[in-house]
């Protein structure tokens, strides 16, 4: 019996030692995870834990306003009202998105479409349902805010559109894309894009989207386990706030007031116009037509009129003024006629025959007046835009001279404007028709481009740099839009300054006044095609033009030809002739009434006339100020 009850104690030992073994290795594996969690990865934990107590929700940022070259708004901001979806607080969905339905008169299906496209993020973050409600619109929904928990109106600053806006000069915002928004935020990691933000497009947005957008602030909030806002009243202390920093403001080259005047002496012609100082090659005013509402990109495109904008065939989103190619027609010809001076192929005296037509070979060239000019020399042939001069004078060149001297100007080459999408255009040589089109140059080329048609291809842009450089002896300015950018405390970041291209050597200053003499003609003589550009007080050098869409033998007067092939009416011109100020071309594209010279020309007389207006106006009332001020100073 003893040995059995010694056996059973070592036996009942053994698992005390065996348990307290075991005790102690667990005891200790838990004191290890503890230190390791508390300790070792303490710091680690501890952010997390922050994170999770704490969110931060974004404050948007203003975005930079558009200054005219004397100060005034040309595009600002202003706050807009957005319905806000916050799921934390929405007790029942569909009952909620009813009485918005009805409220707002939206289908349900675009409210559930946008919390699809949201889907996953934390419910105490807002999401927006709807953008820029109306006064009506926010009247009624706090009127009806008790039905509506998780409902609400947040306020956001965005453009302020006014009604005369060039949609191709300013551009426009839309919703960034998640193709956009990845691509932008690998550039830029310090000041990164949220989805539902706004992005420049097109226009001075886009280009300079870098200095408009500013930086977003924030603030903090706290949340429970579940993510969910929690509110303290008795909590003596508010987390930290970061205000927002607005975006850079521009200060334009252009001139507002010229600008808006540019726009409705436009209105209802499609094609471009551009105005520019010939002494800096600053752009006082440019307009494409047909434009787009850019209020309605910040708001929303609706299918039916993102259809109606992509299906017109006179291209609502293309900027004209440096994407639209035409062909020059008659404005080309002072450059043939350049050329011919220094190559001395004619002289002043030089004359030709006109009879209304020109043979070459088995082809049949006419002039734009079928009855003929009679005995036509250089000025004549200026003035009254006779093609049978040119068809002459156009053949001796050759094809290659005449390029030589349109690419001395910059034609055929882009400008670098920087804007929206810029055409090089095209001057025609015969090795470029025999890489393109497999086929060498023939004389039967030549007649067409030596009045600025066939291969010829100019943008408005271009044809108001030509003459601008006709206009100061030869030289290529860059044209440009902005002068300075100035961030939120009044620092100038960032200015522009006029930058010289090109100077055109080859063309002497006796044949640069010899031929502004002769523009100035087109305006002033009794025979001259640019007659109703005339402005009363000053001079006006310019050219007129006419480009053919299609061949019309018979349709002359073009009454019964679809818009689509009507001519393009073109005007370019410069004011004063010497020490000009301004220089200007107009294109009217498919121009229902047809012709420079009674369609473009008019148009290009008003601007021209308002910017010395403008000018009188304002030298009158800064003289009228400083008297003021000079009247005080004497008073005290």
């Amino acid at each position: 019996m003893k040995r059995i009850f010694n056996q059973e104690s070592v036996l009942v030992e053994n698992r005390y030692i065996w348990a307290g073994l075991l005790v102690f290795l667990v005891s200790a594996a838990l004191l290890l995870r503890l230190w390791y969690l508390q300790v070792y990865k303490g710091d680690h934990y501890q952010k997390i834990s922050e994170r999770n107590r704490v969110r931060r929700i974004e404050i948007p940022a203003p975005r930079g306003v558009f200054y005219d070259r004397h100060g005034e708004v040309v595009l600002g901001n202003r706050p807009f009202f957005d319905l806000v979806y916050i799921p934390q607080y929405v007790q029942d969905v569909d009952t909620t998105f009813k009485i918005l339905s009805r409220l707002l008169h939206v289908p349900i299906r675009n409210f559930k479409k946008r919390l699809r496209a949201n889907s996953g993020r934390p419910k105490f973050l807002p999401i927006s349902l709807k953008r820029n409600l109306s006064e009506h619109e926010v009247a009624t929904i706090e009127a009806n805010k008790v039905f509506l928990p998780g409902i609400e109106i947040r306020v956001a600053p965005r453009r302020d559109y006014k009604k005369d806006s060039s949609s191709h000069l300013v551009g426009y915002l839309r919703e960034i894309d998640p193709k956009t928004l990845k691509k932008k935020n690998e550039e830029s990691l310090s000041n990164p894009y949220l989805p539902g933000d706004l992005i420049g497009r097109q226009g001075l947005e886009s280009r300079w989207e870098r200095h408009l957008r500013g930086k977003r602030g924030y603030r903090l909030i706290q949340v429970d386990a579940y993510g969910r806002q929690t509110i303290d009243d008795d909590r003596q202390w508010s987390f930290p706030k970061v205000a927002a920093i607005p975006g850079s403001d521009l200060s334009l080259t252009i001139d507002g007031e010229l600008q808006n005047f540019v726009k409705r002496t436009f209105s209802g012609k499609y094609g471009a116009i551009v105005v520019l100082d010939p002494r800096t090659g600053q752009i006082l005013a440019q307009v494409s037509e047909p434009g787009f509402d850019p209020e309605m990109m910040q708001t929303g495109l609706s299918q039916e009129d993102w259809r109606r904008l992509t299906s017109n065939q006179f291209k609502p989103f293309l900027d004209k003024t440096t994407g639209g190619e035409f062909p020059p027609g008659s404005i080309y010809k002072p450059i043939v006629a350049l050329a011919a001076l220094e190559e001395k192929i004619i002289n002043q005296s030089t004359t030709y025959r006109c009879p209304g037509s020109f043979v070459l070979g088995d082809s049949i060239f006419h002039c734009h007046d079928r009855g003929g000019h009679g005995r036509v020399n250089l000025r004549k042939a200026i003035v009254s835009s006779c093609d049978i001069f040119f068809y002459h004078v156009g053949v001796d060149l050759g094809v290659d001279r005449i390029a030589k001297y349109a690419r001395a100007f910059g034609l055929g080459e882009r400008l670098g404007t920087n804007l929206n999408m810029e055409r090089p255009g095209l001057i025609p040589t015969s090795a470029w028709k025999q890489l393109v089109h497999r086929f060498p140059w023939t004389a039967g080329d030549t007649p067409s481009i030596s009045i600025g048609q066939g291969y010829n291809l100019m943008t408005p842009m271009q044809m108001a740099s030509l003459y601008a450089s006709l206009a100061n002896k030869g030289k290529v300015w860059r044209p440009y839009l902005v002068k300075s950018v100035t961030n939120h405390i009044g620092e100038t970041v960032l200015e522009q300054r006029p930058k010289l291209l090109k100077s055109v050597d080859i063309i002497s200053p006796e044949n640069f006044k010899i031929m502004n003499d002769m523009l100035l003609g087109v305006v002033e003589d009794a025979e001259g095609t640019g007659k109703k550009s005339a402005v009363e007080g000053t001079t006006v050098a310019g050219k007129t033009g006419s480009a053919q869409v299609v061949g019309l033998k018979k349709n002359r007067n073009q009454d019964d030809v679809s818009r689509k092939w009507k001519e393009h009416a073109i005007f370019t011109a410069f004011s004063p002739v010497e020490n000009a100020e301004i220089a200007i071309a107009v294109v009217s594209q498919n121009d229902v009434i047809g012709g420079g010279g009674r369609s473009a020309a008019p148009v290009a007389g008003k601007i021209i006339q308002k910017y010395w207006d403008l000018k009188k106006e304002r030298e009158q009332k800064l003289s009228k100020l400083n008297g003021q001020k000079h009247e005080q100073q004497t008073r005290f």
